[in-house]
């Protein structure tokens, strides 16, 4: 079996890799490491080696490393945190639940007992 590609003349390649090229040089930015470590708002060794290492998205074109704002914005994604809920939300909280009693009920003075002071 055969694929479409392998039918084409070759007048007909050229016209789909002019029409290629046309459209890549068109399209996405490439940046490079420290562009985008400023895009992205950390530092340029952390980036180059989370694309080394770590495997965050990225280009290679040879021995450069490039990066597309796709690969910034999912970078961005993967290292975001959900934030945390602040001591003020965390108190309206704590008073919205009711509390289960545990039986003796509220302190009196009969049911206080202290210490005599040594």
């Amino acid at each position: 079996m055969t694929s479409p590609e392998t039918k084409r003349t070759g007048a007909d390649r050229e016209a789909m890799i002019d029409a290629a090229m046309r459209v890549l040089e068109q399209g996405e930015v490439t940046l490079a490491p420290g562009e985008a470590a400023r895009v992205i708002g950390c530092g340029e060794r952390w980036l180059r080696d989370g694309a080394n290492q770590r495997g965050f998205p990225h280009h290679r074109f040879g021995k450069f490393l490039r990066f597309s704002l796709q690969d910034c914005r999912e970078i961005r994604e993967i290292h975001r945190e959900m934030t945390r809920p602040s001591a003020l939300a965390k108190a309206r909280r704590r008073k919205a639940t009711p509390r289960k009693s545990t039986g003796s009920g509220p302190a009196t003075p009969a049911t206080i007992r202290f210490k005599p002071a040594a």
